[in-house]
C-alpha cells in the first residue's frame, strides 16, 4: 500500500479476522486433566468412613482374638474315654496359633501401608505437563488464550528466583560474619 495508514487499517483488520479464525481452531493435543481413579483410594477422601472402617476392623479382631482365647482356655468336657485320645491335639492348637500370628503379621503390615499414587505427584505432572503444552500451542498463545496461565507461570518463577536470590544472600551474610 502506498498510504501508511491505510496499510495499517489493512494489517489490523487482517490481524483480527486471523484471531477470529485462531480462536474457532480446536486443540489437537489432549489437555484435560487426569481422569480420577477411585480405585486407588479405598474410600476416598472420607475420613469419617475410612476411620470407622479402621475401628470396625481392630473391634472384630478383637472379638476374634477374644473368641480364639476363650475356645483356647475353655476346659474340656470331663467324659468318658471310650478309646484312644487324638495324639495331634497339640499340634491342631500350635498350627491355629501359627495363622493367628500370620494374620496379625498381615494385618500389620497393612495397616502400616502408605498409598502407591500420591495425588499431589499426579496433580504436580499434570501441571506440568499443561506447561509443554502452552510452550507448544503458538497459535494459541498468540491468540491470548493461555494469557492467564503464563501470567501465572511467570510470577511464580520470579517468586521462586527471588527467594532463590535471598536463601543465597542471607547464607553469604551468615558466612562473612
Amino acid at each position: 500500500f502506498a498510504c501508511p495508514p491505510v496499510a495499517h487499517r489493512e494489517r489490523h483488520r487482517s490481524q483480527l479476522l486471523h484471531r477470529e479464525r485462531l480462536k474457532r481452531v480446536g486443540s489437537i493435543v489432549d489437555t484435560r486433566p487426569p481422569t480420577p481413579q477411585p480405585h486407588l483410594q479405598l474410600y476416598g477422601r472420607d475420613y469419617v468412613a475410612r476411620k470407622k472402617a479402621t475401628v470396625e476392623a481392630a473391634y472384630s479382631d478383637l472379638k476374634m482374638i477374644q473368641t480364639i482365647a476363650k475356645t483356647m482356655t475353655r476346659t474340656p468336657p470331663a467324659r468318658e474315654h471310650k478309646g484312644p485320645s487324638t495324639l495331634n491335639g497339640h499340634a491342631r492348637v500350635a498350627e491355629v496359633q501359627r495363622i493367628v500370628k500370620e494374620n496379625h503379621r498381615l494385618l500389620d503390615s497393612l495397616e502400616s501401608m502408605g498409598p502407591q499414587m500420591s495425588t499431589r505427584r499426579m496433580l504436580e505432572q499434570d501441571r506440568q505437563r499443561q506447561r509443554y503444552v502452552m510452550n507448544v500451542s503458538h497459535t494459541k498463545r498468540l491468540a491470548g488464550e493461555y494469557d492467564e496461565e503464563l501470567g501465572r507461570m511467570v510470577e511464580e518463577e520470579r517468586s521462586a528466583a527471588e527467594m532463590q536470590r535471598r536463601a543465597c544472600r542471607e547464607r553469604l551474610a551468615r558466612l562473612a560474619r
